[in-house]
């Protein structure tokens, strides 16, 4: 028998999905100290090739089919390393294909870590693996169909809901869409309800007493589950991830600190968000809290979702090599708690999203109350979550410019190309500097006093800003200072700007009547005594001609 490395071991893992790509990765740190990096296909083969891999996994077929043999092309830059398929379930062809090409082994998605870990080490020592499994279709395979149908699914159902959403449309074409609408979503229900949904599953043992870190490390964030039983924030989650995987180009007009960052790393970041989150909405104590204890624990909820997910993010491109994590982790925390009060206040209508996911309680829409599972609700629940994940997204960012050094290494991996330069930076800084001065000085305000919340939100287009009514007397009642002298000038300016309309339209009619009966019968008559003058003129020099010819005529 072979002997099994000792550990840790570098382990790559390439698939082109996110969410496994975190699930597998916080899974696996639980069950051991190996060192484990992830990428997606392209991220990969555009790279360098790494150095000192004991083992490489991948899944060439997650965008489908016709890409399953990509794993060629990892064989060509790791020629000595061994390459492990851990994809949806292969038919014996394939499997036999992967055999004549080399491949150590493979696993269908959905084996227990427990169980894949003493396999990933005797393939790492030479050995290979190849699932037992019963070949045919299972349950990973039916997860991809769900996949690519819900993708589908919503797309299409974003497109209707836009056309819905005119106001004049004429009825009949509304009657169709309306139609369209209810079969997409009979078509998403059923694809939930009769497919399996992904997902990387553990064992269930008793808990292991806690490991200290090594010094100089930064810890991972425990496990995400991606799976939930939560009805409609399954629903949530699946139409956010179709969202997420869209365009996320900086539509609102205005700087955001997301647009250092690279598209790809946006949605890596929104995505460590999202799970983070779906971590917090599993936990069980919600449903047991009163409503006091529940706003407390939803303030903290928003301080450890913005914490974890900046920890995860910045713990994957900024290791610190000074052993000084533990002041890292420190710096998070302070962090976290100085930022909470103004974070809670970019998210309107958090605590709202909070009790109608975790307490059945129906949300309240322009006074309103509507069913848990009436499509105004969920829609309004969807723009609020986005405007969450994006608000947070933008603040994890706005740390790591205002605290962070620049290392060309993190600049490297993260931040957009023609944003690297440090004169670039300094320049994206300074417009994140005006564009916070004019939201809190002049857009805030104003929102305020027309009882308004600005939500983010995924579009088609990119990130949107939406406007949405919400009474907000007590924040206009606490107004100091310039944000109040603001609400005073756009009151001053609402209660003049009727009376200089009216005035400026009095003045005008004055001048109209000037212009037409003054100015223009003088006119008229100076035109009409310039014509007469001149046709008299041409009658008497006619008279005269006639009179001159007469003559002429008699002295003949």
């Amino acid at each position: 028998m072979k002997n099994i490395p000792k550990l840790p071991m570098k382990l790559l893992l390439v698939d082109d999905d996110p969410i496994f790509r975190l699930g597998f990765c916080t899974a696996l740190a639980q069950e051991t100290d190996w060192a484990i990096a992830a990428e997606n296909f392209s991220t990969i083969l555009a790279a360098s090739p790494r150095k000192d891999l004991d083992l490489i996994l991948c899944d060439p077929a997650w965008q489908g089919d016709r890409h399953w043999r990509r794993y060629r092309e990892l064989q060509r830059l790791y020629p000595t390393t061994p390459l492990v398929l851990c994809t949806a379930q292969l038919d014996s062809e394939r499997i036999l294909q992967a055999k004549r090409d080399g491949l150590a082994g493979y696993f269908p998605k959905g084996l227990a870590i427990a169980d894949l870990v003493p396999e990933l080490s005797t393939i790492a020592a030479g050995g290979k693996v190849w699932s037992q499994r019963p070949q045919g279709i299972n349950q990973n395979l039916f997860a991809g169909m769900r996949r690519r149908g819900l993708n589908q699914i919503y797309t299409a159902l974003d497109r209707v809901e836009t056309y819905l959403a005119q106001e004049n449309l004429p009825p009949l074409y509304r009657a169709v869409f309306a139609g369209q609408q209810r079969e997409l979503k009979t078509a998403a229900w059923l694809l939930r309800h009769c497919l399996p949904q992904s997902a990387i599953f553990l064992n269930t043992v008793p808990p292991a007493q806690p490991q200290t870190p090594p010094a100089g490390a930064i810890a991972i964030a425990s496990p995400v589950e991606i799976t939930t039983t939560n009805s409609r924030w399954q629903i949530l989650l699946e139409k956010t991830f179709v969202k997420l995987n869209g365009s996320l180009k900086n539509a609102t007009g205005s700087s955001l600190e997301l647009e250092i960052v690279t598209p790809e790393k946006r949605r890596e970041l929104l995505y460590i968000i999202l799970q983070q989150l779906n971590f917090i909405f599993n936990d069980p104590q919600w449903k047991n809290l009163d409503p006091e204890a529940f706003q407390a624990q939803h303030q903290r909820s928003i301080r450890n979702l913005w914490k974890f997910s900046a920890q995860e993010f910045i713990g994957r491109y900024h290791l610190t090599a000074d052993n000084q994590a533990e002041g890292f982790l420190e710096l998070l925390n302070r962090v976290a708690i100085a930022n909470a009060p103004d974070l809670n206040q970019r998210l309107p209508q958090s605590d709202d999203l909070f009790a109608y996911l975790l307490q059945d309680q129906p949300l309240k829409i322009d006074n309103v109350t509507y069913r848990l599972e009436a499509r105004e609700a969920l829609r309004r629940s969807q723009l609020i979550l986005e405007n969450l994940l994006i608000t947070v997204g933008n603040d994890i960012l706005q740390f790591i410019l205002n605290t962070l050094p620049e290392p060309e290494l993190l600049k490297a991996e993260i931040y957009q190309p023609k944003l690297r330069s440090s004169r670039n930076i300094a320049r994206f800084r300074n417009d994140l500097s005006w564009a916070y001065r004019l939201r809190k000085y002049w857009l805030e305000p104003k929102a305020i006093f027309e009882s308004q919340h600005q939500f983010l939100s995924v579009s088609p287009v990119g990130i949107v800003q939406t406007a949405v009514y919400q009474p907000r007397s007590a924040e206009l009642a606490n107004l100091e200072g310039i944000p109040w002298l603001v609400t005073i000038l756009l009151e001053l300016r609402d209660a003049l700007a009727p009376r200089i309309r009216a005035l400026v339209a009095w003045l005008g009619e004055i001048l109209v009547y000037v212009l037409t009966n003054v100015i223009g019968r003088a006119l008229g008559l100076i035109a009409r005594g310039i014509v007469e003058g001149a046709g008299s003129s041409w009658q008497h020099l006619r008279a005269r001609q006639i009179e001159l010819a007469n003559m002429a005529r008699k002295n003949s």
